[in-house]
């Protein structure tokens, strides 16, 4: 069941019992909706953004955009040299996100820049020489930072620099710089048989850092499998987790793991296979019976649980402490996890029904777009508007420090005012349906930005291409 936007004053209920944690995720490897009755793009959650949630506990709290499509075509600008910023209607740049990166010790405040990924494909990505297994983040405009590549992660794993064999699923890094990860497939690793259920780490020891704290180089063959999927399967059902109807995993299922994070409340556990100590793990797995649990090696495997909510029930998980709407199969697994020290949520702002519009064509003459926001102050107003950008081969829309009294960045050159909107109970806001002539929107770029009118806040802002 969807919760009312009105029943949530989610600001007021975190300051009664305050976090410490944001859990930041993808909703899966297919298109989810978050638990409110939210606009369209702010309540779909695609498979190439990744959405964030402060568990409260006793709210059921919906799931808030971090990572939009809007907001990453606008940081990754024209890399391909087409001057089209903007290359997909309704998939972001990075195509489906299968793994998040939050660096051991980051602190708040935690933007989308700071925040590492990879992606499960590159067949129909859109940032030309990225590899399945290489972490990156958008460092800045037009500008990726890698943390790991493809060509680091195979000399770990005993593969030549040029191979594609090992894609990575889930990663994590500890406070001693060990890297742990799980991969896709069965694949032999360093002569070992491992399946895309087991944990593998990359021990700090064989991994040299650079000033940034990015992976500079790794030795050769180092990664080790230190939990098999059998070990995985064991603490799921020691752990209790049922499904949405109350079902077990079973002893013998596939599981293939697509999150990794340390697990904040401490503790360590003892590898089954090498009888070393590391510290406790949550993860979570992609299919089926998962239903949005996250699961903890702690205590030889336990419901995990952040800011005193459990992330997972004993009854039947429903996916709904993640902030997801179940449906009649539940809700699958999140298909990436990651952990950032507890913060508001990200003011963004999203454009429905697409991101590229098409050229005009004698069917179609007119586009339509509407702007979506989310993480504004509740019940306050929105100031919308956008503005005509660069459209020059390899060049990058703008973001620059916005000057007193304003907060966060400016992401328009020219701003045009579209208008002044209230905003809900959960501070979302949105603008009528504008209808647009292709004829003279043909070969534009447009920046769209919003600004919380309480706070003076400027939203994360969006990107549109028009052909």
């Amino acid at each position: 069941m969807r919760i009312p936007t009105l029943l949530v004053p989610l600001p007021l209920l975190a300051a009664l019992a305050p976090a410490q944690h944001n859990i930041l995720f993808v909703g899966g490897t297919t298109d989810r909706s978050t638990l409110a009755l939210d606009a369209a793009e702010v309540d779909l959650m695609r498979t190439d953004e990744i959405y964030e949630i402060t568990p409260v506990p006793g709210v059921l709290a919906p799931a808030r955009p971090f990572l939009p499509i809007s907001f990453a075509y606008h940081l990754v600008g024209d890399l391909d040299g087409d001057a089209v910023y903007v290359e997909d209607d309704v998939e972001g740049p990075a195509d489906t996100i299968d793994a998040i990166l939050v660096k051991a010790g980051t602190v708040g405040s935690v933007t989308p820049r700071d925040v590492f990924w990879s992606v499960a494909s590159t067949s129909t990505a859109d940032i030309p020489g990225l590899r399945v297994s290489d972490v990156v983040r958008y460092s800045g405009q037009g500008t990726l930072e890698f943390f790991l590549t493809q060509v680091q992660l195979n000399t770990a794993c005993g593969y030549a620099s040029t191979s594609n064999t090992v894609n990575l699923d889930a990663i994590a890094q500890s406070a001693a710089g060990d890297i742990f990860f799980s991969q896709a497939g069965v694949n032999t690793i360093n002569g070992i048989a491992t399946d895309d259920g087991d944990i593998l780490v990359i021990p700090a020891s064989a991994i040299t850092y650079d000033a940034n704290g990015n992976v500079s180089a790794i030795a050769a063959a180092s990664a080790v499998r230190i939990a098999a999927q059998t070990d995985v399967i064991a603490w799921i059902t020691a752990s209790g987790h049922r499904t949405s109807v109350g079902g077990v995993v079973g002893t013998s299922p596939n599981i293939e793991l697509s999150g990794l994070e340390i697990d904040p409340n401490g503790g360590t556990w003892v590898s089954p296979l090498d009888s070393q100590t590391y510290p406790n793990l949550l993860f979570c797995w992609s299919d089926f019976h998962n239903d949005g649990a996250i699961i903890s090696t702690a205590g030889g495997g336990t419901i995990a649980v952040i800011n005193g909510v459990p992330m997972g029930s004993t009854v039947a998980t429903l996916g709904d402490q993640l902030g997801y709407l179940p449906d009649s199969t539940g809700t699958f697994g999140p298909n990436a996890l990651g952990l950032i020290p507890q913060q508001e949520a990200q003011f963004v702002v999203k454009h429905f029904p697409r991101n590229q519009h098409p050229a005009p064509s004698a069917s179609q003459v007119n586009t339509m777009v509407q702007l979506q926001t989310s993480g504004g102050t509740p019940f306050g107003f929105t100031i919308l508007f956008w503005s005509i950008e660069s459209h020059v081969a390899n060049g990058t829309f703008l973001s620059v420090p916005a000057p007193p009294p304003f907060g966060g960045d400016i992401g328009v050159s020219a701003p045009i005012l579209v208008g002044l909107y209230a905003n809900d109970g959960l501070g979302n806001a949105q603008s009528e349906m504008f209808v647009l002539q292709n004829a003279v929107m043909t070969g534009i770029n447009l920046a769209s930005q919003a600004l919380d009118f309480t706070t003076l806040k400027l939203s994360r802002p969006g990107a549109m291409s028009f052909l």
